[in-house]
């Protein structure tokens, strides 16, 4: 997925998460900020436990990354975007086990004013990051192939509106 976004012309930067566990990277986005100084509109995102790491350095850095990527994720109270215009793309699965829609829908209420939400029809929360099986979630009746393309289109459909 993240040479797919790469090909549309956007660098796609995945942070190394010690122990698989991203909330020991959570700094690792001004790294790659850093490491390239003429990018100006900087967006960030993340999968589940991901996606809530990268919803906090967002909302704390509102003025340097310009919107927000969550994919089978949700936002935690204290990352309230409700009263803001913040940029926001949720992309979720309704067969997703992990972030289940009602677990989504229970923090909708923190989303931004400018949230995109898609739901895609037979996806669940393990083919978004390609890793296989996890326990407590459901099968995913889309192919994993496919699951990524419409995350790509979807991802690349939102990015191109936000820097036009």
């Amino acid at each position: 997925m993240q040479q797919e976004i790469a090909k549309q012309g956007y660098l796609v930067g995945i942070v190394d998460a010690p122990f698989n566990v991203s909330f020991f990277s959570s700094n690792k986005a001004e790294e790659i900020m850093k490491e390239h100084p003429t990018i100006n509109n900087w967006f960030i995102g993340g999968h589940s436990l991901g996606g809530v790491v990268a919803s906090s350095y967002a909302y704390n850095h509102q003025s340097k990354v310009k919107g927000l990527i969550l994919l089978a994720s949700y936002l935690m109270n204290k990352n309230d975007f409700s009263n803001t215009n913040y940029p926001i793309l949720s992309l979720t699965g309704d067969k997703d086990g992990l972030s289940t829609p009602n677990k989504i829908s229970e923090t909708k209420h923190l989303l931004s004013k400018n949230t995109k939400i898609v739901k895609l029809k037979r996806a669940n929360n393990a083919q978004f990051g390609l890793y296989g099986e996890q326990i407590g979630d459901n099968k995913a009746t889309i192919s994993p192939e496919e699951q990524q393309k419409q995350t790509v289109q979807q991802t690349v459909q939102w990015l191109n509106e936000q820097i036009k």
